[in-house]
């Protein structure tokens, strides 16, 4: 007998019960249905009592009905099973597209970790195109760490945070934060409440367009744990929590972790669930040897989760009627790059293909389906996460995602063949009571070494009210043309008081400031003056800064615009100077005209009204802006602290070429002037006079590596002004 849906045979009986009460209708004196006038004249439909020789006729229907009906009942239920394996589950979605492609409906998926992900989202309505696109679409190496995502951040906080290596939180409160793992999973929990809309509460996973399932493990008992109802985002986030990687979820009293450890390919939740043919699609790891997992900590943790489950994971193969099995090497657990994710997902499609046969006769065996089943829905892939409504999805969402830490402890790392190795050590906190209220602590070790404290008030509408002090040392030489002219250390105090705004790409910043050089004996020459031996220096400052920034990334941007304007107003408390005003303005860019190069101009100026001053002198050199002196430009061919005149204008261009992902060659060029005046500015920059002022030229070979440490860079160059070859050697974020 040829098969029937369950819609198909609810017609089919209604259809035949309809035809007999008709019947019945026309043979008897009473019928089924009469007319009867009505005061209007209309007449109208009434049902008259049935015969029992027609109540006979329809029991007999009905009874012949119920005792064909496993015979009409709907088609064999097919089940999905997709195993865990982090980065490799990608390849999930080409497995996907190619059993779409089949026609062959999927009645429920089943899925462990990376499997649970894409067959839960799969289960509410995405596509596997969709589930493609959002795969290149997201940052996987963000969502795999805490970090706040740069484009959510205040400019400041984002300035800051790029000179560090590490952050780690402290002094978290449990509700704050889910604890127990190096990573949290705030950007994870984030991205799956953005991914199921529709899902914030508490359902059964039976209700989905798609029947769902998911594994994970309770850490308490040792049990696994099936996930058929509940919050879908929180089931997932259970069931990818990797151990000792990314912390457990604590929910109804169990602590939660990756269902791999257990069951990571659970065909036979599949089978409990009432399936009757499993399509499995599996993306571990073949048992690695001793060799291979040499210094390899995550292929350790892997393998370990794998052998857990092994005998599982055998007996479960071999009760799938179609295993597709994906070659994954040389990918990993971690391989997140989008290069990596496009090929496993071709991978799968791949992989799926293989078994083309097995799948075509599966789809002979249903029959005549058409489609997925049951239909999907549309589903719109979402950009933005839709806010927690109600006390229930908020301590959901606290729950997945918490608060960004307010105390933090973060490190700084750098190191050049000028200053050689530097730290910098930083502490972020906020007393509970005090919430408008934020403290800093600094401490800078090396050629420079500083120590500074910061507190900031909020106001409300982005300004927040700033003090700090700091205290430093400085050692250095100051050359000339490449010859050392003078060798400075001082000890400075600083005291600032500043009203900040601070927007998502600009900064505003108004101050007032005191800075006190004791410079112990210093024999130095200003310009048309005879040496003078400086002891100390001191000034009040009074001023603005202005910082507006697109770039996409501080060290490999390509895309994007830096914008700087500053002006100050200087009083001396020394006898000998006068009062003074300083202004500058900074402009990069970057240009990508092909997809692998990237063009970069910069334009520097600076413009002080005095030359009795050492502080705040103009001064160039180094490839980093302020490396000694705050107002200090970089020149490339200038390896060192320079000193020019009262105006200063530097110039540059630099193509860079990326090669693969993480290298980088640069060909630099910049040109500098500076004079007294502005105006005899070119003539003195010109001349023949050096005191009145100069040009010059500089060329520099960049080599550049991106690491997670920061830029590993190797510099040659060359200048007009130094007449010398050098090289100049880095590693680190800038601080």
């Amino acid at each position: 007998m040829k098969s029937l849906h369950t819609n198909d045979f609810r017609t089919c009986c209604t259809s035949a019960l309809h035809h007999m009460l008709c019947q019945c209708g026309r043979k008897t004196h009473h019928g089924v249905v009469a007319s009867r006038p009505t005061p209007r004249g209309v007449h109208t439909t009434v049902w008259s009592p049935l015969t029992p020789r027609c109540v006979f006729k329809c029991f007999i229907i009905l009874l012949g009905a119920l005792l064909i009906m496993p015979e009409m009942h709907a088609r064999k239920k097919v089940a999905v099973v997709l195993s865990g394996g982090g980065a490799k589950g990608m390849a999930h979605v080409g497995a996907l597209k190619v059993i779409e492609r089949v026609g062959i409906p999927v009645d429920m998926i089943v899925g462990t970790s990376m499997g649970a992900i894409v067959g839960g989202l799969y289960a509410v309505g995405y596509t596997p195109e969709q589930l493609d696109t959002l795969t290149m679409r997201e940052n996987w190496l963000l969502i795999a760490t805490d970090k706040t995502p740069s484009n959510e951040e205040k400019l400041t906080t984002r300035i800051q945070k790029e000179q560090y290596v590490l952050s780690l939180p402290f002094l978290e409160r449990p509700k704050d934060a889910i604890t127990g793992g190096i990573i949290r999973g705030r950007n994870a929990g984030e991205m799956l409440w953005r991914l199921t809309p529709e899902h914030h509460d508490s359902i059964s996973f039976n209700h989905l367009p798609i029947p769902f399932a998911c594994v994970s493990q309770d850490v308490a008992t040792g049990d696994e744990v099936v996930h058929h109802s509940g919050v879908l985002a929180v089931a997932l986030r259970a069931s990818m929590s990797l151990p000792g990687i990314f912390a457990p979820v604590y929910t109804d009293n169990k602590i939660l972790v990756d269902g791999g450890i257990v069951n990571n390919y659970p065909v036979d939740v599949a089978r409990k669930m009432g399936a009757d043919i499993v399509i499995g699609v599996d993306v571990q790891d073949s048992l690695k040897s001793a060799k291979e997992l040499h210094n390899d900590v995550i292929s350790q943790l892997s393998q370990l989760i794998d052998l857990q489950s092994k005998d599982r994971w055998l007996n479960n193969i071999k009760n799938s009627d179609v295993y597709i099995k994906v070659d994954i090497k040389p990918y990993k657990t971690a391989s997140f790059g989008h290069e990596a994710l496009d090929t496993l997902i071709d991978r799968g499609q791949q992989a799926a293909e293989r078994h083309m046969e097995s799948l075509l006769r599966i789809k002979e065996e249903l029959g005549n389906v058409k489609g997925t089943w049951p239909t999907r829905p549309q589903i719109e892939l979402p950009t933005k996460s839709i806010p927690a409504r109600g006390e229930k999805q908020k301590e959901t969402f606290d729950l997945l995602v918490g608060k960004a830490p307010t105390n933090t402890l973060n490190l700084g790392v750098r190191y050049d063949n000028e200053q050689l190795a530097a730290l910098l050590f930083n502490t972020q906190f906020q007393v509970p009571k005090w919430k408008r209220q934020a403290f800093q602590f600094s401490l800078r070790l090396g050629q420079l070494t500083l120590g500074r404290l910061n507190y900031e008030l909020s106001l409300g509408r982005q300004w927040n009210l700033s003090a700090f002090y700091e205290l430093s040392y400085n050692d250095f030489n100051i050359y000339n043309r490449g010859e050392r002219v003078s060798e400075i250390s001082y000890l400075r105090n600083l005291s600032e008081v500043a009203f900040l705004k601070a927007w998502k790409r600009a900064t505003l910043n108004l101050f007032g400031s005191y800075q006190n050089y004791d410079y112990g004996s210093f024999l130095y020459k200003f310009v048309g003056s005879p040496t003078a031996d400086i002891h100390t220096e001191s000034y009040f400052k009074f001023g603005a800064r202005w910082r507006f920034r697109t770039l996409n990334d501080t060290y490999y941007a390509t895309r994007g615009h830096d914008l700087r304007a500053e002006y100050y107003y200087v009083l001396p408390t020394n006898a000998h100077q006068r009062p003074f005003h300083t202004m500058a303005g900074e402009w990069k860019a970057a240009y990508s005209p092909i997809n692998s190069l990237t063009i970069l101009p910069a334009v520097y100026g600076r413009y002080i009204t005095t030359e009795n001053t050492v502080a705040e002198e103009n001064t160039f050199g180094g490839q980093e802006k302020g490396k000694y002196y705050e107002q200090q430009i970089p020149f490339y061919g200038v390896n060192r602290f320079e000193v020019g005149r009262r105006a200063l204008f530097v110039a540059s261009l630099e193509a860079r070429q990326r090669i693969g992902h993480k290298h980088y060659v640069s060909l630099v060029g910049n040109y500098g002037m500076t004079s007294d005046t502005w105006s005899r500015f070119f003539r003195h920059c010109w001349g023949k006079n050096d005191e009145n002022g100069f040009d010059m030229w500089g060329v520099a070979l960049k080599y550049d590596l991106r690491t997670v440490i920061g830029p590993l860079g190797l510099t040659l160059h060359y200048s007009s002004h130094t007449r010398d070859v050098d090289g100049y050697v880095r590693a680190g974020f800038n601080f």
